[in-house]
């Protein structure tokens, strides 16, 4: 349940749904320890109980630090921070108002989710603004005796995505800005849910790892991905791949079933792995939600041609 990444770096599975090896959170152990993602409100429970397997009591975690605000990574960070009292929660500037007041997210993330929003992720508490804390992209969060994080601003998935780099050991926590990839279920899928994703901001991204140069890539959904620097040019290949598969369809017929068809004839076969595990992979990452994402990106790109004088 519980594996060592690196020094002082471990990676809790929060057992998302049931399913193993889905979703997960990440705890720095340093003087002031640190918490990265929270995993969904359902999930709060389990995640509680790893830190506390770590030894954390009420008031020995200082951070909490959310890579992005979609509900699979923060949505128990009310619970979490409720358990918690001294610690201060990290995120992206464009995404703290939704933490203090959820409505609009949850509202946005029913029309996404669904029915799942309640079955599978619950919803959101509002956290004291009191306790939040604006992530600058390449801003520090000092550990103590030296220990840092370094956050890393990396839109493309969302607008408010946040990568999170351990110095010492060069593990670098990129959420979803590189894709999913559960193990078992096949090859790296790109993340491009609505409302926010942007081809060209997830590239951008992508290249913005590469320079950093990190010793392990580790996903959100889930673990390590593999040789960093093969991995981030493997993401930018299926990133544009999926985006030409999406705008041809599109410019056939401008409809998100269409763009879905598309996606499942041209890739649905060649992806593999254990059958077991695609209800897993595509309830988190399906082909439908990415879809809806590649619709919107590719419906503002049209709209912006069209402003053109």
């Amino acid at each position: 349940m519980d594996k060592l990444l690196a020094p002082g770096v471990w990676q809790i599975d929060t057992l998302l749904g049931g399913w193993e090896e889905v979703n997960s959170v990440f705890l720095i152990e340093a003087d002031q320890p640190c918490l990265v993602e929270t995993g969904p409100q359902l999930d709060s429970d389990r995640v509680i109980e790893g830190l506390s397997r770590h030894g954390l009591g009420a008031d020995d975690l200082a951070w909490i630090v959310l890579t992005h605000i979609h509900l699979d990574h923060a949505g128990a960070v009310g619970e979490i921070a409720q358990r918690f009292p001294q610690a201060k929660v990290v995120c992206h500037p464009k995404g703290l108002r939704h933490l203090a007041d959820p409505t609009r997210l949850i509202a946005a993330s029913a029309q996404v989710y669904g029915a799942r929003l309640d079955s599978l992720y619950g919803r959101m508490t509002p956290v004291d603004p009191d306790r939040l804390v604006a992530a600058e992209d390449g801003g520090v969060i000092a550990l103590g005796r030296g220990q840092e994080l370094t956050l890393v601003y990396s839109p493309g998935h969302a607008k408010h995505h946040i990568g999170v780099l351990e110095a010492d050991s060069g593990v670098l926590l990129v959420g979803d800005a590189v894709g999913v990839k559960l193990p078992g279920a096949g090859p790296l899928r790109p993340a491009t849910p609505p409302d926010d994703f942007d081809l060209e901001l997830a590239v951008g991204s992508l290249h913005k790892f590469l320079e950093l140069r990190p010793q392990q890539l580790i996903l959100t959904h889930f673990g390590s991905a593999g040789e960093p620097e093969e991995v981030l040019r493997e993401a930018e290949d299926q990133l544009r791949t999926w985006a030409t598969i999406a705008k041809d369809a599109y410019l056939e017929q401008p409809e998100i079933d269409h763009i879905e068809e598309a996606l499942l004839q041209r890739l649905g076969s060649s992806e593999g792995g254990d059958p077991d595990r695609q209800p897993a992979a595509d309830t988190l990452n399906g082909f439908r939600s990415n879809a809806a994402g590649l619709f919107g990106w590719l419906e503002r790109q049209r709209r912006s041609l069209l402003e053109v004088p």
